[in-house]
């Protein structure tokens, strides 16, 4: 059974920088609130005419000649978002569209936060099986458009940012360690600790949406911080510790830790509970904020182009995100 890895990653930030002191012109908040609340500083946001396909193909681009590949060597795509570019079809389709390839697959999967180690491992699994070689895996995110400052909004507002990563996944070369293990886990019994009411046809009415779900703001996120929190810091930690003891590996072999940037406290809570050396944890989210699925994609791809990830390194992905979804990837990049 062959084993795959990462050929190439990339990502892509729009170039718009929206700053804390930006922040407070959208709803009632400071600086300083955030900064300690969050660690957030600033975040990217698209402009008006950008959808998430598009940040999407710049980042598949970049990884792609990160790989030293062409859209034609692609046989897959598998793309994650809360964010698609319209209510269906699914993103993969515009994204294809974008990027040329014309004739292979495409998946959308909705795996929030946790995008990326389930794009990997869906892919790992079909390399293992043969059934594809070269498979693009990308999570893109224009959370700027579902930005809400009211008070019941601003407590997850005040984090959202915009962004696209990808990874080019395919046969390691004679049978090399790459992709070790992924771990996919999820707990549906808290989903709406975490959630979006509306549109949906679990309202228990006829209608797919109202005015009345606009001017409530079930259109946009509600969340449980304490709940979401909590959950993030143990199920993270939990994944971390999971990986290490089924590859029969401690804490001090890992090279670097690349977790979900939610925010800086969380990351701080979850190097604490751990022990894990803040050294080899790689925390993008004081200049980026939380990007849902496209923060962990982008972090590894930054990661490794400053150098903190280097050529054999062993790194450790963790994540977390509404639903609960929770997972982790050790590669051998």
């Amino acid at each position: 059974m062959p084993r795959s890895r990462i050929l190439g990653t990339g990502c892509y930030l729009p170039p718009k920088v929206v700053t804390n002191f930006d922040v407070m012109q959208m709803m009632e908040t400071s600086n300083e609130f955030i900064v300690e609340r969050t660690g957030v500083r600033e975040r990217r946001h698209a402009e008006p005419g950008v959808s998430a396909s598009d940040l999407a193909a710049e980042a598949c681009r970049a990884a792609l000649a990160d790989a030293g590949l062409e859209n034609g060597d692609i046989d897959l795509v598998i793309m994650n978002t809360i964010t698609p570019d319209h209510a269906d079809p699914g993103c993969a389709f515009f994204l294809q569209g974008k990027l040329g390839i014309k004739g292979p697959g495409v998946i959308d999967i909705r795996q929030q936060c946790a995008g990326l180690i389930y794009g990997i491992s869906i892919a790992d699994h079909f390399i293992r099986a043969g059934t594809y070689q070269r498979i693009l895996v990308v999570c893109a995110e224009i959370l700027s458009k579902r930005i809400d400052g009211s008070y019941d909004g601003r407590n997850i507002a005040i984090l959202l940012g915009d962004g696209a990563g990808a990874v080019v996944v395919g046969p390691a070369e004679d049978d090399a360690p790459g992709v070790l293990s992924t771990f996919l886990h999820a707990d549906g019994s808290l989903a709406k600790a975490l959630y979006t009411a509306a549109p949906g046809s679990g309202l228990g009415r006829a209608e797919h949406i109202t005015h009345d779900d606009i001017d409530q703001g079930r259109v946009h996120f509600r969340m449980d911080g304490k709940a979401v929190f909590e959950n993030g810091v143990a199920r993270m930690s939990e994944a971390l510790f999971e990986s290490l003891e089924a590859n029969q590996l401690t804490l001090d072999q890992v090279d670097v830790l690349v977790p979900h940037q939610a925010n800086l406290r969380m990351l701080e809570a979850i190097i604490a509970k751990t022990r894990f050396p803040k050294e080899k944890v790689f925390i993008n989210v004081e200049k980026y904020g939380n990007i849902a699925s496209a923060s962990l994609p982008i972090a590894l791809s930054e990661a490794r182009s400053c150098g903190m990830i280097r050529p054999g390194g062993l790194v450790q992905l963790v994540a977390f995100g509404s639903g609960f979804v929770w997972g982790s990837a050790l590669l051998r990049i």
